[in-house]
């Protein structure tokens, strides 16, 4: 079945697929619901009508700073209402938001901040030095800070705040649906990050898919405490509430101690997961309030499956496990029917199977890559900014190429098995191996290292670095990981290091990483986390 098929129903969207646009659809679905509450935060509460209101404010602000269609602006924020506000006014301007990840810091954010052609910065104001920081003294065009207690702000920069006091009606210019509204930066397989660039109609699309195979209702109440720079947040929580006139509870960040408090409080009947989140929920002393609340199924990936049984008679819930990626295509279990260990099956928008290094087929049970490709000839998954070549080799022969590695079985039910490229998964976030790396190999008592991933006790991988120092040169495993920490996202920073005097090499003199990994954790090796 193809998405042009589908009668999707007013309920969901009025509007032509030509005016499939993040602000159209906003402008509709407040008009419909009126004064119907959508977003939860704390004890705040939106109506969709305010939420409009909100949008349009941010757009007219945005639009006084001399923003226009097409221009990039960077947002650096915990998730709060206003990120959502920004989101939203970006969009109505026909801008371009570059949600950059809170964590990324050095090299990383300097690269992404230069590539992504970004003309100014909205930021949180505890977070503007690192901003400052990457850009090493070159200046943007505008900096809007979103002030944290009650500290002056930098001079020569605007205050959030000033956002939400104009009028609270906009006029867009001319969008297309196909126009980009963001551009998302991943760090998926090898080198540096790459950024997706992503249009209205395709994330609108994604949505809709989404409440086509999970079945979520207008009684739905989503949560979410996952951060908006990931598309988690936006593509299966934010739009899909939106286009089902549902609401949104929205926490700050992931908080175990925190986390049923806002389930209950918000009475939320759905949320989504990554990484290593529940078994942190699972390793919580149980309570007698556990199985009290309205949840009815969670959707994600990365369940270990030896806790999934019992997760879900202790939180009374049922868990249904998935696979997607930022640039396209998904593999799905469905609420109701799945098989424990699995991802699921490829839902009606694409087809998937698993290849070796020679792209054959490979039978059920072999362990390969496994492809996806969009049953629509016409979709287009892959658009990498300034990268044509990547994008055409990520989607060969009309094929996406994933880099992880799965088997399938008799049933059609795919099996997640490790990563086939240079990259690794930590909670949730991830990792290119090259740009841990990178930073590592700065070192001035650093010759050469290698980084990848290790099992991890939550789930997916810890990163750990095998180094070499350069002759005669001296370094501790702190000072190592202080360095680190000072200059690369806190979920690359290494759990694992071990001092080596070589690293395994072909005799082209390449790291026999594979090596490693078999090696694993010895007891030559430092944790950081027991020191």
């Amino acid at each position: 079945m193809l998405d042009s098929e589908i009668e999707w129903g007013d309920d969901l969207i009025k509007l032509p697929r030509e005016q499939w646009t993040l602000g159209r659809l906003l402008t509709e679905k407040a008009e419909r619901n009126q004064d119907k509450v959508y977003l939860l935060f704390q004890d705040q509460s939106f109506t969709y009508n305010q939420f409009e209101e909100k949008a349009n404010q941010a757009a007219n602000a945005l639009t006084a700073l001399g923003v226009k269609k097409g221009d990039k602006v960077g947002v650096l924020m915990l998730n709060c209402p206003e990120y959502l506000f920004l989101w939203f006014g970006i969009c109505k301007v026909g801008a371009v938001m570059v949600p950059f990840n809170v964590e990324w810091k050095g090299d990383i954010l300097s690269y992404i901040l230069e590539h992504s052609d970004t003309r100014g910065v909205i930021v949180q104001q505890d977070l503007l030095p690192q901003v400052e920081d990457a850009l090493g003294g070159r200046k943007l065009d505008f900096y809007v800070i979103r002030s944290v207690g009650n500290g002056p702000l930098h001079p020569g920069t605007s205050d959030l705040k000033d956002f939400f006091t104009g009028p609270g009606t906009f006029t867009s210019p001319p969008i297309a649906h196909t126009d980009p509204f963001q551009i998302m930066y991943t760090s998926g397989t090898t080198g540096r990050s790459k950024g997706v660039v992503r249009s209205h109609e395709y994330v609108i699309l994604r949505a809709l898919r989404a409440l086509r195979v999970f079945g979520y209702t207008e009684d739905d109440i989503f949560y979410t405490a996952l951060p908006f720079h990931h598309g988690n947040a936006q593509n299966l929580t934010t739009l899909p509430a939106l286009l089902k006139n549902a609401k949104l509870a929205l926490g700050v960040r992931f908080s175990a101690s925190q986390f049923w408090l806002d389930i209950r409080k918000h009475k939320a009947t759905t949320f989504n997961y990554i990484g290593a989140m529940l078994p942190i929920l699972y390793k919580q002393p149980p309570t007698p309030d556990d199985v009290n609340n309205n949840v009815r199924f969670i959707r994600g990936a990365g369940a270990p499956e030896d806790i999934i049984l019992d997760f879900e008679k202790r939180f009374g819930l049922e868990i249904v496990e998935s696979y997607g990626t930022t640039e396209g295509g998904s593999i799905q279990n469905r609420p109701g029917k799945r098989k424990l260990g699995s991802m699921g099956w490829p839902p009606y928008y694409n087809e998937a199977k698993v290849v070796d290094d020679d792209d054959n087929d490979l039978p059920p049970g072999k362990i390969g890559e496994m492809i996806i490709r969009p049953t629509d000839p016409e979709e287009k998954w892959v658009e990498y900014y300034k990268d044509e070549e990547a994008s055409d080799e990520k989607m060969k022969d009309g094929w996406f190429r994933s880099g992880d590695l799965a088997l399938v079985d008799e049933d059609g039910f795919f099996f997640f098995k490790g990563r086939k490229k240079d990259a690794l998964r930590r909670r949730g976030e991830n990792i290119s191996a090259q740009e841990v790396e990178k930073v590592i190999d700065r070192h001035p008592a650093v010759m050469e290292s290698a980084v990848y991933g290790v099992p991890s006790e939550l789930s997916e991988e810890d990163v750990m670095t095998a180094v070499v120092l350069k002759p005669g040169q001296t370094l501790t495993h702190e000072d190592l990981i202080t360095y680190c920490e000072a200059n690369m996202a806190r979920f690359m920073v290494p759990r694992y290091v071990e001092f080596m005097d070589a690293l395994p090499q072909t005799p082209t003199l390449r790291t026999e990483k594979y090596k490693l990994v078999e090696r694993g954790v010895t007891p030559a090796t430092w944790d950081r986390e027991k020191k």
